[in-house]
Parts: C-alpha cells; sequence; structure tokens
C-alpha cells in the first residue's frame, strides 16, 4: 500500500506582494473615501452576470488545521471583504498542467481584519477559515449560472497548516 504524500504549511503574514502570484491583496479604506479594487472583476466572457453575497465564517479556535478541500472559479476571480475584525487565512496553491491542485506549492498566509483578497480566475483556494472570532464577508464573483462556476477538489493527501515556528 502506497502512503498518501503529507504537507504541512507554515502560515505567513499576508503582503500584496507575497500574494502576487495568486491575485490582490488590498487595505480597507480607512481614514478615505473609496478604494478601488483593481481586479474583482477579472472574469471570462461566460460570467455575464455579478454576484454579491454575505457569507458567515465560524472562528477555527486553534491551530494545527487539517485541510481536506480546495475550490477554484474558472470563470472569475473572487473577492472577499471582513466585515469584522478577526484575522482570516487565506491559502492557495498553484495548478498542475491537467489543471488539479499543484500541493507543493501550497502557500498558507493571514490576513488581518483590515485586508481584502481577490483570488485570481482559477487559483485554488481553501475555503474561508477564521481564526480569532467568527465573522462575515462580503464576497463578489462574476458567475455564469452553471453548476460549474465553483471546482472542489478532496485532497486525499495530508495537509496540515500550523502557525509559523516562533523566533527568539
Amino acid at each position: 500500500m502506497i502512503a498518501s504524500p503529507s504537507y504541512t504549511v507554515s502560515l505567513e503574514p499576508l503582503s500584496a506582494e507575497a500574494f502576487a502570484p495568486f491575485g490582490d491583496v488590498v487595505s480597507r479604506p480607512i481614514g478615505e473615501r473609496r478604494r478601488y479594487l483593481p481586479t474583482m472583476l477579472n472574469c471570462a466572457d461566460e460570467a455575464q452576470s455579478f454576484s454579491l453575497w454575505i457569507s458567515g465564517a465560524a472562528a477555527l479556535g486553534e491551530l494545527p488545521l487539517r485541510a481536506t478541500t480546495l475550490e477554484r472559479h474558472p470563470y472569475s476571480a473572487q473577492t472577499f471583504v471582513p466585515l469584522g475584525s478577526a484575522r482570516y487565512l487565506a491559502v492557495v496553491c498553484a495548478a498542475t498542467s491537467d489543471g488539479d491542485p499543484d500541493l507543493p506549492t501550497l502557500r498558507g498566509f493571514i490576513a488581518g481584519p483590515d485586508q481584502i483578497v481577490t483570488y485570481a480566475r482559477n487559483v485554488w483556494h481553501h475555503p474561508m477559515t477564521v481564526l480569532d472570532a467568527p465573522m462575515e464577508f462580503a464576497v463578489a464573483m462574476g458567475v455564469t449560472g452553471r453548476q460549474n462556476d465553483d471546482v472542489f477538489f478532496g485532497l486525499d493527501a495530508t495537509v496540515t497548516l500550523i502557525m509559523p515556528p516562533a523566533t527568539s
């Protein structure tokens, strides 16, 4: 019997530069009238409708977390605007040549409540996970209206998300 692979992902602070291969990160416009989200409307021609909804996420409690599912959206970017004051996770990876998640490229980020995350179109990502307290998000993306706007992938591999080791 062949054992399934195992991956341990040490979380890192979210920054626009580190997240750039997977999408965009911008700060909420605190003290400003407005802040534009540059790639929020990046979608294929098939995604003719724009959808905006409020999604709630329960607090995780503590890490480590075993990730069991990844998702992607082939026709549109997906944007999460936090509506509370909790930290949350943005866990992402590239795709293999056949389109499946490329698990060796997994990266995990800890986002602050002032950070808006846009996952680029077709980027594999973990479902929304909140660390400190339950929180709601405004979520936006283009949709085709077909069932394949959301693609889910069950992980056979063991993927564990951990806090980074403490530095002295």
